[in-house]
């Protein structure tokens, strides 16, 4: 049981703290300060800057858009209302009676010990119809629109509190479709704000991010404004939102909100929209080309233009880091529209040209196994003609000779290109600082130089073979004027040959002259320290 003396109420301290509390009350009524309304409430915003995501500034923005209280059935209202929406309903099946087939009955009602049944359309029997199958209907369901415009509200708003809504101010754009680049700047942003897939919601198309995401498989981490649903607020980790298209999203549902068609808040008057990477050089070159019908006929063409564009705006800038980055960006360009160019020429892509041996690989250029494989359809014939009729196999063998000449010009192009791709990266590494690494690509760039003097003195070989070819073939058909033209020619490329032999064995002789003197020099330099070394020695 219960003691009396502490169970019973204590009278004279409650009358005593109740008058107390009455007194606090008179006299804090003076402080009382009334508490506003929702729809007058603001919060405050952070505005970050795309890709780091740094803060920028705070901004004001309206609490009954962006502080709303969390109200889990509405958002379940909206997303099953979505979700209706979605459905195609086009799933359609053949009643009995849509079905193809005899009305006869398939039996006697009676007699025959089975079960009753009717025609071969019944559902019982395979191929009859379905009974209460699918027919096309729509699934969509009603949503008031208020109710619709609520949803988005508190979505956003329940991510704002979160801390998963980054207001970016300027645009959603990579300076190019590199999912390297990209990649790193998630990683970035992870390292930031933790794990988890981004949702970014732009304002307009912004081509470059979309293909990038696609190359990582992510291409649906991108939406524009109008895209959007409330359903993919609620589902990534994070909203990157551009400000313009946060602002068209408030605007566009606030259907709730009386009077707020008339005055907005002056959040959502836009200043004048940055448009940073359009001042890049190459960014609308860039970004016509993904939306190109063809971009692998004119990606070439656009690197090179870019490249010519940023090179000739490095030249006009004076020493320091902006000139060499975009230095660094113009060769770098150039050198990828090489490679391009080098396999759209030889149908291999550069980067097995440079991992196999290049020797090798040359003869193994898709396009000069097309052409071999045609010149010995041509010599065989021209093979098995010279048994029967000389012109006819001379024919054959000028057709041959022609598919040869088209080879050695094929190999020509395709040394010439890939000489050109390492100068180019040769130029870029001495900027970057890598000059050992920019010396051995320069080697290899010499050598392709040197091949190019051999394949065209080979040409001329080939192509004074031919024309000798043709001689004899005029002469042989009695066109007299043809045979003349020809022999011009013969003479002609005679002199071309041996000009371009002279030259070429004038610079080999060059070549071994400097390469002794380089051997002498060396060679002194290493008896000079030797009598150092010995002088010293006798000194001691």
């Amino acid at each position: 049981m219960a003691c009396t003396r502490f169970s019973a109420p204590m009278r004279g301290a409650t009358r005593q703290l109740g008058s107390t509390q009455m007194r606090h009350m008179a006299t804090s009524a003076s402080d009382y300060l009334p508490v506003k309304p929702l729809s007058e409430q603001t919060v405050l915003a952070t505005i970050h800057r795309f890709p780091s995501l740094e803060p920028l500034r705070f901004e004001t923005y309206p609490a009954n858009d962006l502080n709303l209280p969390l109200r889990r059935d509405i958002l379940h209202r909206a997303v099953i209302y979505e979700g209706d929406m979605t459905r195609l309903g086009t799933a359609s099946t053949k009643t009995r009676h849509e079905v193809r087939g005899s009305r006869r009955k398939v039996r006697p009602q009676k007699g025959s010990g089975r079960a009753r049944l009717g025609d071969r359309n019944s559902p019982m029997l395979r191929g009859g119809g379905v009974a209460f199958g699918p027919k096309p209907r729509d699934f969509s369901t009603e949503l008031p629109k208020k109710v619709y415009d609520l949803a988005w509200r508190t979505a956003l708003s329940h991510r704002f509190r979160k801390g998963h809504l980054y207001i970016v101010d300027n645009v959603m754009e990579l300076e190019s479709p590199s999912s390297r680049l990209l990649l790193d700047i998630l990683k970035y942003q992870e390292s930031l704000q933790g794990r988890g897939r981004n949702l970014f919601i732009t304002h307009g198309e912004r081509p470059l991010l979309e293909d990038a995401l696609g190359q990582l498989g992510r291409g649906k981490e991108t939406l524009t404004w109008q895209e959007v649903d409330v359903k993919n607020l609620l589902e990534q980790q994070r909203i990157v939102i551009e400000r313009p298209a946060l602002h068209a999203i408030l605007c566009a549902h606030r259907e709730q909100l009386v009077g707020d068609q008339e005055q907005l808040h002056p959040a959502y008057t836009l200043p004048k929209q940055h448009h940073e990477l359009r001042n890049v050089t190459g960014w609308p070159e860039f970004c016509a080309l993904q939306l190109s019908t063809d971009p692998s006929t004119d990606r070439p063409a656009a690197y090179e233009s870019v490249a010519t564009r940023r090179y000739n705006q490095a030249v006009g800038l004076p020493e320091g880091p902006p000139r060499s980055t975009l230095m660094i960006s113009a060769y770098t360009l150039l050198a990828e529209a090489k490679q391009l160019h080098f396999q759209a020429t030889t149908g291999l892509p550069w980067s097995d040209f440079v991992a196999e041996d290049r020797e090798a690989m040359k003869a193994g250029f898709p396009r000069i196994q097309q052409l071999t494989y045609q010149q010995s359809i041509k010599q065989r014939l021209a093979d098995d003609a010279s048994e029967l009729s000389r012109l006819e196999a001379d024919e054959y063998e000028r057709q041959a000779n022609e598919l040869g000449v088209k080879k050695l010009q094929l190999g020509l192009e395709a040394s010439l290109l890939a000489a050109q791709v390492y100068e180019h990266e040769a130029e870029a590494l001495k900027l970057q600082g890598n000059d050992s690494a920019a010396t051995k690509v320069l080697d290899l760039a010499g050598q392709l130089r040197t091949e190019v003097g051999d394949l065209e003195l080979e040409i001329l070989e080939a192509r004074l073979a031919l024309a000798g070819l043709d001689a004899r073939i005029h002469s042989a058909k009695g066109n007299r004027g043809a045979w003349r033209s020809a022999e011009k020619e013969v003479a002609v490329l005679q002199t071309q040959v041996d000009e371009l032999r002279a030259q070429l064995e004038a610079e080999a002789a060059a070549e071994e002259e400097a390469r002794l003197a380089a051997e002498k020099e060396e060679q002194k330099e290493e008896e000079g320290g030797d009598g150092d070394v010995a002088k010293e020695e006798v000194k001691k």
